[in-house]
């Protein structure tokens, strides 16, 4: 399904919305844990599905963990501050995993930054997030679901959160990396 105007079109926050509340199994979705896999289900949305948003969409990029898109992040953080949205910790990284890392978020904001900064990366660089909807989010997209134009949509989504949301994300990562064109 490619959305366009002759449709009823969905913008990415609503579509981001959605891909948070609504389940494979079309029951009530417990969120989604960790950006990328977020970015993951998105792309494949995209790309499986052809569920592409109004407007500029997402556009996802080459990056170093597969197809990425900074518009997440933006919108992600607009759905918190409207208390849509919630992100708890689900999962730090271990000191192991820590170690493989050799930059942090403002390495990748701030390439000029100094290498041998003492402040080191922030204290959450190794956390992992799980996404999910306040009770304000959830009125927001029982009031998206009333609306029977959305119904292939949500058919979309729970098809692409069948196939993969079960997936490890080495899984996923692998799958996006060898199934897909970008």
């Amino acid at each position: 399904m490619r959305l366009d105007t002759t449709r009823q079109s969905v913008g990415r926050r609503d579509l981001l919305l959605l891909l948070l509340g609504v389940a494979g199994n079309r029951e009530a979705s417990e969120g989604i844990g960790g950006i990328t896999r977020l970015q993951k289900l998105l792309f494949l949305l995209e790309q499986e599905e052809h569920v592409v948003p109004s407007g500029e969409g997402f556009t996802f990029e080459a990056y170093k963990a597969g197809p990425y898109s900074s518009k997440l992040y933006d919108d992600l953080e607009f759905l918190e501050n409207l208390n849509l949205i919630r992100k708890q910790v689900a999962a730090e990284g271990t000191e192991e995993e820590a170690s493989e890392i050799d930059f942090t978020f403002e390495d990748l904001i701030e390439p000029e930054r100094e290498k041998d900064d003492p402040s080191g990366p922030a204290a959450d660089a190794y956390e992992e997030h799980r996404f999910y909807l306040t009770p304000e989010g959830v009125q927001k997209i029982r009031q998206l679901l009333a609306n029977d134009t959305y119904k292939p949509l949500v058919d979309s989504i729970s098809r692409i959160k069948s196939r993969y949301g079960q997936y490890s994300l080495n899984d996923l990562l692998y799958y996006v990396y060898t199934n897909t064109r970008k």
